[in-house]
């Protein structure tokens, strides 16, 4: 007997081989993707790795040229927390969040560019600006963070001739910069760099120039020469004598410094009530909510006068110590030992590291 013919509708026989053509691709994906598949998470394998032997190099070779650049420090001590904790954020990047992009800064007579970004960013910046005023380099030293000008002649009837130097170093926060300017007229002598400027107008009047060009031009290209050659790492940090006692440790001369820490002090929120540069001591109160801006609440305000609110910051002291000619130590201890609402040395320390420039 014949059968009628049978017609499959096309949608149908779509469905069908759609559905068919998932099950091996499922497959697949947990071949590929599975604890056993080829791609599968590698993020917990070194909690498996195992310390092999010390590498034994045949006899005639020099180990010392060989080290490890990544050594582990071992762990002094273990300790077990009594209660739970929440772990902090890490510290951002960019310290000083609202710092100005470029910025001239003066101390007695001693004046220079503070720019975000760091020497191997700002580096072709400089280079840009001699080559757009036409001032041609005699010596280029990336090691040393220097750029000289050959002699030219001003404009300026009967002025000298005169060259640049200029000269690049980290600044003190991550990522920052700071460029100085040399003048030297021919009074100077033609082989000898002057310890200031010969024309301190004439210096002065370069930096305004060069400032403005950094901050109108964008870092666009990085000098890796000047990246890997000048240290960008900071010269300010937080260290500890011990677990009890952190310290600030600022790579600055001490008339440098004390000016940097007043400033960052009013910067971070703390009031200083009184100062002793030769006992190098700061006294200074500090509140959370008063740091903050934030205003009394209303029952504060109903029972307690503005003198009893702020009454509930905490008096601190803040010393410099000089560890030598070039860097300082900074400490910070509470008045008064049995203020229950001192805040962590540490805590304060880095209020205080974050606006240090």
């Amino acid at each position: 007997m014949n059968r009628p013919l049978q017609v499959i509708h096309s949608s149908t026989w779509l469905k069908a081989t759609f559905v068919l053509a998932i099950v091996p691709n499922l497959a697949a994906c947990s071949w590929l993707f599975g604890d056993q598949g080829t791609f599968r998470d590698r993020s917990d394998d070194y909690r498996k790795a195992a310390v092999e032997k010390k590498l034994e190099l045949p006899p005639g070779i020099d180990a010392d040229a060989i080290y490890d650049s990544y050594a582990i420090p071992p762990i002094g001590d273990n300790t077990t927390l009594s209660k739970s904790f929440e772990i902090p954020g890490p510290e951002p990047l960019s310290e000083d969040v609202g710092r100005e992009n470029v910025r001239i800064n003066k101390l007695g007579e001693e004046r220079w560019i503070l720019v975000n970004g760091s020497p191997g960013q700002v580096w072709p910046r400089l280079r840009s600006f001699l080559t757009l005023n036409n001032l041609s380099l005699q010596r280029v030293d990336t090691t040393n963070g220097l750029l000289e000008t050959n002699w030219i002649t001003p404009s300026l009837e009967g002025a000298m001739r005169e060259r640049y130097r200029l000269r690049i170093e980290q600044g003190v926060q991550r990522d920052t910069s700071e460029v100085y300017v040399l003048q030297a007229s021919l009074k100077a002598g033609l082989d000898n760099w002057p310890e200031r400027s010969s024309d301190k107008e004439r210096e002065e009047l370069l930096s305004d120039e060069l400032a403005q060009f950094l901050a109108n031009s964008p870092a666009a290209a990085v000098s890796m020469l000047a990246q890997q050659t000048i240290d960008s790492s900071g010269k300010v940090t937080i260290e500890e004598y011990s677990r009890t006692q952190p310290y600030i440790k600022l790579q600055l001369p001490f008339s440098r410094a004390w000016a940097s820490l007043r400033r960052a002090l009013s910067k971070a929120g703390y009031q200083i009530d009184d100062l002793d540069r030769s006992q190098r001591l700061f006294y200074v109160n500090y509140s959370e909510e008063l740091a903050s801006g934030e205003e009394p609440g209303f029952f504060a305000s109903l029972f307690g006068s503005g003198d009893e609110a702020s009454a509930a910051s905490v008096a601190y002291l803040v010393r410099v110590k000089e560890s030598d000619s070039k860097s300082v130590e900074i400490t910070i201890e509470v008045q008064d030992a049995d203020d229950s609402d001192a805040l962590e040395p540490k805590t304060l320390l880095k209020l205080i590291k974050r606006h240090i420039s």
